[in-house]
């Protein structure tokens, strides 16, 4: 593609080809139309994965999640003993009420992208790209990504320490998030000793994001609290980074660490000051 190729030109080009190739457009030829939607399908996604990736347009969530660690640790620091000498109550007094407005404005939309990547089963990274499902994978990177881009917006309603603390919990564990979701299934590390340990671990820091984000599509069956099910992740993060020592320097591993560290903390502080983010 040329370097100013849009979207717009994009879509033009695969609306075309559509049109053309479509087994509706070639009654007499069914399963050579469905091998030719299959490739146009395949080039599409990989058009707008590299056109996504353009700097202009690219919003890097690694460097943000680190951006918003580093204020974390530096407030730390300042305030040792924060929450414990704040007296917070129910009424979230001390958390600008303007700030906690705007964050359960963008959390809606990071819900609404939860809800269709959950429903559809898009966690499963091996069937995103069959049929409807490859375009509401799509639709839900696309609301992670904008809903992203309004909470880093948010830093203009802080009024003071304990706003910018609760914020970059807010930050982080979103671009973390939207990190997770970005994965492909062929940049999971893959070994016959750790495959079982990773999938167990995979599958409960799903169900702890399940039942954070979108709580009403695990079976009431299967409900347990928020810290049995993540202990079982952590766990098992803990075991694969002292099993397999490499780990620590992949950058998939520190993905899944990092937003399994930033949910922790984020349920954590939504438990000491009484509020709720999402």
């Amino acid at each position: 593609m040329k370097d100013e190729f849009s979207k717009e030109d994009l879509q033009k080009s695969y609306k075309l080809l559509v049109k053309k190739y479509h087994p509706d457009s070639n009654p007499k030829n069914q399963d050579w139309s469905h091998k030719k939607m299959t490739e146009i399908n395949l080039a599409y996604e990989t058009c707008c994965n590299f056109l996504n990736a353009k700097k202009d347009n690219k919003i890097d969530f690694k460097e943000e999640s680190v951006k918003n660690q580093e204020k974390e640790n530096v407030f730390k620091q300042k305030n040792p003993n924060h929450f414990e000498k704040q007296n917070f109550n129910r009424n979230n007094q001390g958390f600008n009420p303007i700030l906690y407005k705007n964050i359960k404005r963008t959390s809606l939309k990071v819900v609404h992208a939860s809800e269709i990547f959950f429903e559809y089963g898009l966690e499963n990274r091996k069937i995103r790209y069959e049929g409807v499902r490859r375009f509401r994978y799509r639709e839900s990177l696309r609301s992670y990504e904008d809903s992203f881009s309004d909470i880093l917006e948010l830093e203009q309603f802080c009024q003071n320490d304990l706003d910018q603390f609760l914020l970059n919990l807010y930050i982080r564990f979103t671009g973390n998030l939207t990190q997770y979701i970005h994965l492909k299934d062929a940049m999971i590390p893959r070994h016959p000793l750790l495959n079982r340990h990773w999938q167990s671990m995979e599958d409960h820091l799903i169900y702890s994001l399940k039942d954070y984000l979108v709580p009403y599509q695990i079976s009431s069956f299967k409900k347990i609290h928020w810290k049995t099910g993540f202990t079982y992740c952590w766990n098992q993060l803990k075991y694969l980074r002292q099993r397999f020592p490499r780990l620590e320097n992949d950058d998939v591993f520190l993905i899944f660490h990092n937003l399994a560290d930033s949910y922790s903390k984020i349920r954590k502080a939504e438990e000491d000051c009484g509020i709720s983010f999402f």
